[in-house]
């Protein structure tokens, strides 16, 4: 029977979705590859015609990953992290996002889960910002340390009160670093002492022009006293 494409990438996409999901919800030890063909409705067998190990599939899974950076890409980052630290929205939502849900399991699990893990908190940065480059910008960073953070935390808290507060607070802190940063204006001494250079170099121009003038008026004199002579 031939090989239909199409149909084998929405069967694996539908195996990274699920894996994905328990992923969250479980962790990576809470988490088996019976339980994701189960809640995908396949045998185990058809597993490995997509992925090669569960490790192999926790990499997918994390690359897969949506939550904060899908949520940035292209929306206002202010807008997006309130709704992001809102209660309602915790409260509402089973765990979406990879950087809150998966970095503890993460930091042990291998080399290429960490990597695409590191592009991913690196894409939700740049998202801020809107960077293509490498370079992560600072107040960026730190608004989504905060938020993600600040998520992590509250999940894992058994006080609700706690919870609720580690959100409002870090709403608050987030917000400052996502204004549109003005270049800073030049203290008044330093604003005299650009004025005082510009008007000494106005005044060389000036000195130096009069001297050249002097000199081509002077030319002409000097032939004419030379050919009298």
């Amino acid at each position: 029977m031939p090989v239909n494409p199409a149909r084998t990438a929405r069967t694996r996409a539908e195996i990274l979705d699920h894996a994905g999901r328990l992923f969250r919800l479980r962790g990576y030890a809470g988490t088996n590859i019976d339980d994701v063909m189960l809640a995908a409705g396949l045998t185990r067998g058809a597993f490995y015609a997509h992925f090669t190990s569960k490790d192999d599939l926790f990499t997918e899974a994390v690359i897969a990953g949506t939550g904060l950076r899908t949520r940035l890409r292209g929306a206002a980052p202010a807008t997006v992290l309130k709704a992001y630290l809102d209660k309602a929205e915790q409260v509402a939502s089973a765990p979406t996002c990879v950087l809150a849900a998966l970095p503890s399991d993460i930091a042990r699990a291998t080399l290429p889960a960490r990597l695409a893990f590191a592009n991913l908190l690196h894409a939700a940065i740049g998202e801020i910002v809107g960077a293509k480059k490498r370079k992560l910008d600072g107040d960026a960073t730190v608004a989504v340390i905060l938020a993600v953070g600040a998520v992590a935390l509250a999940r894992a808290s058994g006080d609700t009160r706690l919870s609720d507060w580690l959100l409002r607070c870090a709403a608050r802190a987030v917000q400052p670093l996502l204004k549109p940063r003005l270049k800073p204006r030049a203290s008044p001494m330093k604003r005299r002492s650009t004025s005082r250079r510009k008007a000494a170099g106005a005044r060389r121009s000036r000195r130096a022009a009069r001297s050249r003038g002097g000199r081509a008026a002077a030319a002409p004199k000097a032939r004419s006293s030379a050919a009298r002579r």
